[in-house]
């Protein structure tokens, strides 16, 4: 009898285990962009389950330091929050007791900029088209632009995914704007930029190609997890080669670029992709947007941006 009452509260606990997972404890760290405690900030945790999930809500104490003690069957995501600073989030499928640190980056200057998640038409293949950041369109003739801040020239074929081939040139006209490209970084930050743009070290031209043909090797140079790019243009230097005016920009993510083939006269021949934010105050090189200050208005719903 005692044997058999055994094997059931073994039984029973074997089952509330699978229904409620196992003990997982976080210890979570929170530290600014300089490597600096972070109290006050507000942690939530959700364990996840196999039907919905345990919560739990704290505070960092003065070491920027909270634990959590929850059931959990495949991790948990953390989300930090304090006033002044950049959401952090963080996704961890492993079980058991772990101690996790997150960065949680200020807020130092958000500003207002252009800003547009943009798919343009290419009006022609294999000519340099000029593009207006401010006016979001091509130079003419091709379009109601009037400063040429960058140049895209489109060339390529595409016939279906396994036969296609394109290359996207970037540049730009004056010698001294140009490109920075930036790797992904390890960050948890809703910001992963870096706050300013560099005053130096701009390459003036991006090539970019995608090449696939039936029994051959696919040659791909665009990089679908890049960061993005730091852009400068209108840029002027003084005698001794200082820069006295320019305006900054960024890149979110890879440019995308793809020709038509077959196309009838007078449609599009291909379009280009990207997301960019543009700061019109010169000199100006912060990187920071605020998504409250977009300086263009009545954009489509796919066209906005939120991210800073």
């Amino acid at each position: 009898m005692r044997l058999t009452k055994r094997l059931t509260l073994i039984l029973l606990l074997v089952n509330l285990s699978a229904c409620i997972g196992d003990l997982t404890q976080i210890k979570l760290k929170v530290i600014d962009q300089d490597g600096q405690p972070v109290k006050g900030a507000e942690v939530s945790m959700s364990f996840m389950l196999s039907k919905g999930s345990n919560k739990f809500k704290g505070t960092t104490d003065e070491k920027g330091e909270v634990t959590a003690l929850r059931f959990s069957q495949f991790g948990a995501i953390v989300r930090v929050n304090k006033k002044g600073y950049y959401q952090s989030k963080i996704k961890r499928t492993s079980k058991g007791h772990q101690k996790l640190t997150i960065e949680l980056r200020k807020k130092k200057n958000p500003t207002a900029m252009y800003v547009k998640k943009l798919t343009l038409p290419v009006p022609k293949k294999r000519e340099a088209i000029g593009f207006d950041f401010e006016q979001s369109d091509w130079v003419a003739p091709y379009g109601k632009g009037n400063t040429a801040h960058i140049f895209f020239y489109l060339d390529g074929e595409y016939t279906d995914i396994y036969k296609n081939n394109n290359e996207l040139q970037v540049s730009f006209i004056n010698a001294n704007d140009g490109f920075i490209k930036l790797n992904k970084v390890w960050t948890n930050s809703e910001y992963p930029f870096p706050y300013l743009a560099p005053q130096a070290g701009y390459t003036n031209n991006l090539v970019l190609k995608k090449n696939r043909a039936p029994n051959s090797k696919t040659i791909n140079t665009y990089e679908k997890l890049a960061l993005g790019y730091i852009f400068r243009v209108n840029t002027k230097l003084n005698s001794e080669g200082e820069v006295i005016h320019a305006n900054y920009g960024k890149i979110a993510g890879e440019f995308l670029g793809s020709a038509y083939v077959n196309t009838a006269k007078g449609k599009n021949e291909g379009f280009v992709k990207f997301t960019y934010y543009y700061n019109p105050t010169p000199n100006d090189r912060s990187l920071e947007f605020d998504w409250r200050q977009n300086l263009f208005r009545d954009l489509e719903h796919e066209e906005k941006v939120y991210e800073p």
